[in-house]
């Protein structure tokens, strides 16, 4: 037989509970006179009056289990936690922001030697063509 966990044990033994409660035999209603369309109410016995009672305080207890179960699985943070994350995100950005102006300008650097060593290649190319020609 497997053990049962706290929450496991409550359920079942409300599910009994449940169970004796519905099976519980009920005396046969008398007709009423058909001029007063009245619903009928069954007498409640002590003992159905305390498993109810019973019942009840059990569902709360369940749902109170409940609620502490759902609060194991929730994480809280301090403000003070709060302040240090929101702190080290802004510095994270910061340092974002601050590479992709570097990355910017590194562009615009490489464009600019790009473009300037095609026009010296040019230049020089110009100047070798002149020297041959003229020197030959």
């Amino acid at each position: 037989m497997a053990i049962m966990s706290k929450t496991d044990l409550k359920l079942d033994n409300l599910t009994k509970a449940i169970e004796k409660l519905i099976a519980k035999e009920v005396a046969p209603i008398a007709p009423i006179a058909p001029i007063a369309p009245v619903a009928p109410v069954l007498p409640i016995h002590t003992g159905d009056h305390d498993l109810l009672t019973k019942l009840d305080t059990k569902v709360d207890q369940i749902q109170l289990d409940v609620n502490e179960l759902k609060k194991q699985n929730s994480i809280y943070v301090t403000t003070t936690d709060q302040a240090e994350v929101v702190r080290i995100q802004r510095i994270h950005d910061d340092e974002i922001k601050s590479l992709e102006s570097f990355r910017d300008t590194l562009t615009g650097k490489m464009w600019g030697i790009g473009i300037m060593a095609g026009f010296g290649a040019g230049v020089l190319t110009l100047i070798g063509q002149y020297i041959v020609s003229h020197f030959h």
